[in-house]
């Protein structure tokens, strides 16, 4: 009779290596994708005005596009911020001063912990309450008092 000791002991191991073979259970850490930057939500990007929303002393006084406020040429233009912190201002396909250049360039940078942007920085510079900045919608806010009333206004502008 046959030693059939290396038979069962090859069993066994084609056993145990069946039986430790299963499919993945996910139950490991999942992988996220990385959330964007406020930078990276900002920039790259093709932005244009899409609304505008004033509020005095509180009280919602317009919001939207109107055109008897706004002149067409203003509603085309087109904002983009890079990663070097410069900002080009794109006159669009109509053109409010056609003496000036086509594109307008510029600085931008944040402010306050990113809670805001600043355009320009310098005493003719704009500084912006950031509202939104999700990567497609930015809305940005600026108030000041003039003769005791409190005026808002909220732009928004969507990527394109």
């Amino acid at each position: 009779m046959k030693n059939k000791k290396p038979i069962l002991i090859i069993l066994f191991f084609s056993i145990l290596s069946f039986s430790s073979c299963k499919d993945d259970d996910d139950t490991g850490p999942m992988i996220r994708p990385a959330t964007p930057t406020n930078t990276e939500k900002l920039c790259a990007k093709n932005f244009i005005l899409t609304d505008v929303t004033t509020i005095l002393n509180g009280d919602t006084i317009s919001t939207g596009l109107d055109t008897n406020s706004f002149d067409a040429c203003a509603l085309d233009d087109i904002l983009r911020c890079e990663t070097s912190g410069i900002y080009t201002d794109d006159s669009g396909a109509i053109k409010c001063d056609t003496t000036e250049p086509q594109i307008l360039y510029g600085t931008w940078e944040f402010y306050d912990s990113e809670t805001k942007l600043i355009f320009d920085k310098g005493p003719d510079g704009d500084t912006l309450n950031i509202i939104t900045n999700d990567g497609t919608l930015l809305a940005v806010g600026l108030s000041y008092i003039d003769m005791g009333d409190t005026i808002e206004f909220v732009q928004t502008l969507t990527a394109q």
